[in-house]
């Protein structure tokens, strides 16, 4: 079977987290330690939703250290140890009820975990690996569906807005994530970062920036398909796959039936208007 989480390969990433003492630099644990980066050795994909810190428009910068964003939550004991250095209060897990069954969370000491189906029913593409597919066109088009269910979909944009709910009210940093940190994952961040400001281009490269954080992941899925199930390898590399189109399916859908973030919150996903201020006033620095 081939599995989309991270602890199921051997994925060759930094590891470990640099302290530093400039608050302007970068967002602050709890303790008041700056945390400069932050590499996980037993997930792929564990990275700070706000970038570099995000230029965002019209000024400042995106707030580091509130959210992170990741694959399946299958720590070891030394990278837990991390998430809880960074003080880690919430963990938001976007996956089916069946995927957190196979593969259960490891969630930091005090953090409160908060499962949010973002599918109901529907695929994506970890559900559709680990179920069965057809060929790489019949892939292309639920992942192009999925997309855009992301916005039009009235189950998935109550879910969505259930998740952002549950970052807004976190009392420290908070991790979103899915299975392979890229579809489900990748849209809440996006939103995340287009509610606080971060420039739509700047939105899509971060999106891109799963291919080079999990490349070491998608290459031993490849070698394992192209062993065991050549014959799938095409609708495979399909569904691990990170696709600017398709990112661009939602947000084209984001514009011509909201406007923006904020009003997808409020009015797509039930979200209150002033939780939804509140979490992007704390998105913002500057």
């Amino acid at each position: 079977m081939v599995g989309e989480q991270g602890g199921n390969v051997d994925v060759d990433v930094e590891s470990g987290v640099v302290w530093g003492s400039d608050d302007d630099e970068v967002g602050l644990d709890r303790d008041g330690f700056v945390v400069s980066e932050v590499r996980l050795t037993s997930v792929h994909n564990f990275r700070d939703v706000a970038g570099p810190g995000y230029a965002l428009r019209p000024s400042g910068s995106m707030a580091r250290g509130v959210v992170y964003r990741s694959t399946t939550l299958a720590v070891g004991d030394e990278d837990l140890a991390v998430l809880e250095r960074l003080g880690v209060s919430t963990v938001v897990d976007l996956r089916t009820g069946a995927e957190i069954d196979k593969h259960p969370d490891v969630v930091p000491a005090g953090a409160e975990y908060v499962p949010v189906d973002v599918l109901g029913g529907h695929t994506s593409a970890a559900t559709l690996t680990a179920s069965g597919l057809g060929g790489a066109e019949e892939a292309r088009r639920e992942m192009a569906s999925t997309y855009e269910r992301f916005v039009v979909g009235d189950h998935e944009r109550r879910a969505f807005g259930r998740a952002v709910h549950a970052v807004a009210v976190s009392s420290g940093p908070a991790i979103v994530h899915c299975t392979a940190g890229k579809d489900r994952t990748g849209w809440i961040s996006a939103l995340l970062q287009l509610l606080a400001g971060v420039r739509e281009e700047d939105v899509v490269a971060d999106y891109l920036l799963t291919r080079e954080m999990s490349a070491d992941f998608v290459s031993s899925v490849r070698t394992y398909v192209q062993a065991e199930m050549p014959d799938k390898l095409e609708a495979i590399e399909v569904l691990i796959g990170v696709e600017e189109a398709n990112l661009r399916l939602s947000l084209d859908a984001l514009a011509r039936e909201f406007g923006d973030a904020r009003r997808y919150l409020v009015e797509g996903a039930g979200m209150d208007d002033a939780a939804v201020d509140e979490l992007s006033a704390r998105l913002r620095r500057g």
